[in-house]
């Protein structure tokens, strides 16, 4: 199968990498639940804003699950996000914010909702 070498093609090599690494930062439903959020707040967010909002909608608000959800953002989630453009992320701070790139996810973020 030949592959189209214009990197302004839909088909292009580039383009495919791109949408499978917009994928991967969205193959975890609370990477999902934090760009969707975070598309919703005006400047920076607050890592703990975010760890409620994810707790909300997993429906169990308890405290342990709070810090292990908080866990997991800062050592795992934020900074995929971050590593991909996705966000910016302030570990001294703990405040996040969706960058103007991420825009492009939100159409993939519909899809998946409609799935």
């Amino acid at each position: 199968m030949p592959v189209k070498t214009d990197d302004n093609s839909p088909g292009s090599v580039n383009a495919e990498q791109t949408v499978s690494a917009m994928f991967k930062l969205l193959s975890h439903h609370r990477r999902r639940i934090a760009v969707r959020y975070l598309a919703t707040q005006a400047g920076t967010t607050s890592v703990s804003d975010v760890a409620d909002q994810i707790a909300l909608l997993e429906g169990e608000h308890t405290r342990d699950r709070y810090e292990r959800i908080c866990t997991s953002l800062v050592h795992t989630h934020l900074p995929m996000l971050a590593d991909g453009g996705a966000i910016e992320y302030d570990r001294d701070r703990q405040v996040v914010e969706l960058r103007d790139q991420a825009t492009d996810m939100l159409p993939y973020l519909e899809l998946a909702a409609a799935v």
